[in-house]
C-alpha cells in the first residue's frame, strides 16, 4: 500500500471516530430542558413549600430531592411538598438523571423565620404559667442536637446533647452518625427525659474511625422530626487509643434564698467552682485545664436566662436571646440546646483556660425575699436596741 493511501485511511479513521465520539457522548450536562417551581420561598415556622419538576418530557432514572436542612432525601418524584420545621437560609438542591445518562442539578433556596408570638393571655394581669410555657416553647424547634466540639482528634469523646419539644411517651430518641462517605459508624438509642433533653456519650476509636472529614450525626424522634449537626474528625489509624475522661457531675449554687443544682460534663479538665454575680447577670465558672477541651452546662431557666429586651414588658414573655460567653475576658462561640426549662451550653477551651463568664439579662439575686426579710429585721432590732440603750456603733468624739 502506498503511502500516500495509508494516510488517507489514517485520516478517515480519525475523522470516523471523532464523529461517533460527538454523536454518543458518555456524559453531558443541561442536554435536556428542566424547569423547577418552589412556591412559597419564604415565610414562617412550620413552612410547607411545594415543590415542581418540569423535565419536558424526558425520560429519568433518577431524581434526588435534598432539601438543606438535614432532613432525609426523597427520590423519583417530579412533584413533592417539605415541611421546614425550624429557621434558617437552606439551600437545597434537584439532581436529575435521564436515561441517556445525562445529569443536571438545580440549586433552591428558602427563607424560613420563626413564628410571631401571640400575646398571651391574662388573669387579673398577670400571665399564666401555661401561657408562659406555650410562648417558650413556640420559639423552640421540635427536636435540637448538637455536639460539644467542632473537631475531634482520634481517641476523643464526642458529647451529643439535644432536646425534643414534644414528648411522646414510649417514643425513643435514635441518634445516627455517618462518616463522610455516609457509612454508618454509630447508632443508639434512648428514652429522652421528662423535660425532652438527652444526652449520649461516643468514642472516635476503632477501625470505623479511619476516614478524615466531615461527619454528621442524625437524631430521629418519631417519623418526621429529625434534626442534624455536623463535626470534623481528622482521622486514625483504626486502632483503640487511651480515651478523653469525660467527667459528669452537678455543682450546688446558693441564690435567690434557695439553692440551684446545675448539672455539666467537662473533659480536659475539672471545675474549681461556680459563682453567681446579679449585678453583673453573669455565671462564672473557674476551672482547672489540663489540656483543650470542653464543658457542657445545663442552667435552669429560674436560674438565669438570656432574652430579647423590651422596656416594659414581662421579661417572661419575651422571646429567647443569646448568652454571652466570655474566657478570660474574651468573646468565645458556642452551641446550645434548650426546652421549655433548660438551656445547655457546650463551651470549648485551651489548656491554659481558667475562668468562663455566663452573662445573661435575668439572673437569681445572691439575696432572696426571706434573705433579705430576714436581714431587714435584724438591722430595725439593731436599730431599736441601740435607741434604747444608748449603744454606738461609732466612738463619739
Amino acid at each position: 500500500m502506498k503511502k500516500s493511501t495509508c494516510l488517507v485511511y489514517i485520516i478517515l479513521t480519525i475523522v470516523t471516530i471523532s464523529t461517533v465520539i460527538a454523536l454518543n457522548p458518555v456524559h453531558a450536562v443541561n442536554t435536556f430542558p428542566m424547569t423547577l417551581t418552589v412556591t412559597p420561598t419564604s415565610g414562617n415556622t412550620p413552612l410547607t413549600v411545594s415543590f415542581s419538576l418540569n423535565l419536558g418530557g424526558t425520560n429519568y432514572t433518577n431524581i434526588d430531592w435534598s432539601f438543606g436542612d438535614g432532613s432525609t432525601h426523597v427520590a423519583n418524584k417530579l412533584t413533592t411538598t417539605h415541611i421546614y420545621q425550624k429557621s434558617g437560609n437552606f439551600t437545597g438542591t434537584v439532581d436529575v438523571i435521564s436515561k441517556k445518562g445525562d445529569s443536571q442539578i438545580q440549586v433552591f433556596s428558602v427563607n424560613v423565620g420563626v413564628a410571631p408570638r401571640t400575646a398571651p393571655t391574662t388573669i387579673n394581669n398577670q400571665t399564666t404559667a401555661h401561657q408562659i410555657l406555650n410562648i417558650i416553647r413556640a420559639n423552640t424547634p421540635p427536636i435540637i442536637v448538637t455536639t460539644d466540639l467542632q473537631s475531634y482528634n482520634q481517641g476523643e469523646s464526642i458529647i451529643i446533647k439535644g432536646s425534643v419539644r414534644d414528648i411522646e411517651n414510649g417514643t425513643a430518641i435514635t441518634v445516627r452518625v455517618f462518616n463522610p462517605l455516609k457509612n454508618l459508624i454509630a447508632i443508639g438509642q434512648f428514652i429522652p427525659t421528662s423535660t425532652g433533653s438527652f444526652s449520649d456519650t461516643i468514642k472516635a476509636n476503632g477501625p470505623l474511625w479511619t476516614q478524615a472529614g466531615n461527619y454528621t450525626v442524625i437524631a430521629q424522634y418519631g417519623k418526621y422530626q429529625n434534626d442534624t449537626a455536623t463535626f470534623r474528625y481528622s482521622g486514625g489509624n483504626g486502632q483503640i487509643i487511651a480515651n478523653t475522661v469525660v467527667t459528669n457531675s452537678i455543682y450546688q449554687i446558693n441564690g435567690g434564698g434557695q439553692t440551684y443544682s446545675v448539672p455539666y460534663a467537662i473533659k480536659g479538665g475539672t471545675v474549681k467552682s461556680m459563682d453567681i454575680y446579679a449585678d453583673k447577670l453573669t455565671l462564672e465558672i473557674t476551672i482547672a485545664a489540663t489540656s483543650d477541651g470542653s464543658i457542657s452546662v445545663d442552667l435552669s431557666r429560674s436560674l438565669m436566662d438570656a432574652k430579647v429586651q423590651s422596656p416594659g414588658a414581662n421579661p417572661i414573655e419575651l422571646p429567647d436571646d443569646k448568652f454571652i460567653v466570655m474566657i478570660n475576658g474574651n468573646p468565645v462561640q458556642f452551641t446550645e440546646t434548650k426546652d421549655s426549662t433548660v438551656r445547655s451550653l457546650s463551651i470549648s477551651f485551651h489548656a491554659s483556660d481558667t475562668k468562663i463568664d455566663i452573662i445573661g439579662t435575668q439572673i437569681v439575686p445572691e439575696f432572696g425575699p426571706i434573705a433579705a426579710l430576714v436581714l431587714a429585721i435584724a438591722i430595725i432590732s439593731i436599730i431599736a436596741v441601740s435607741a434604747k440603750t444608748g449603744l454606738r456603733f461609732m466612738p463619739k468624739y
